[in-house]
């Protein structure tokens, strides 16, 4: 007797009575959607170490120079990238984002 590796019914029939049941499914759109999400975090929390950094050096630059709204934005910039890089997700909102 061969072993039934397809996603077919099997039946089987004993001194019980018969059973139906299916054999071998696997969800394939469920392991993509993992995938395609680890993906996305991975670019997420690279962005995030990009924007964290871009922001901190501006804010630096913005002390120097004195202009205290322009460093608090570039702060906020950094505290965003920082989340994206611990969260692994994109920020939806805030100054200057894309997404």
């Amino acid at each position: 007797m061969s072993a039934n590796l397809n996603s077919y019914p099997s039946s089987t029939t004993g001194s019980t009575g018969t059973s139906t049941g299916t054999t071998g499914t696997t969800s394939s759109s469920n392991a993509g959607s993992n995938v395609g999400e680890g993906i996305k975090g991975i670019f997420a929390s690279g962005h995030g170490i990009g924007e964290s950094i871009r922001g901190n050096i501006n804010s630096a630059i913005d002390g120097f120079t004195g202009d205290t709204a322009a460093q608090q934005k570039n702060a906020a910039v950094a505290e965003g990238g920082e989340r994206e890089f611990s969260t692994g997700k994109f920020e939806r909102s805030g100054i200057d984002k894309a997404l």
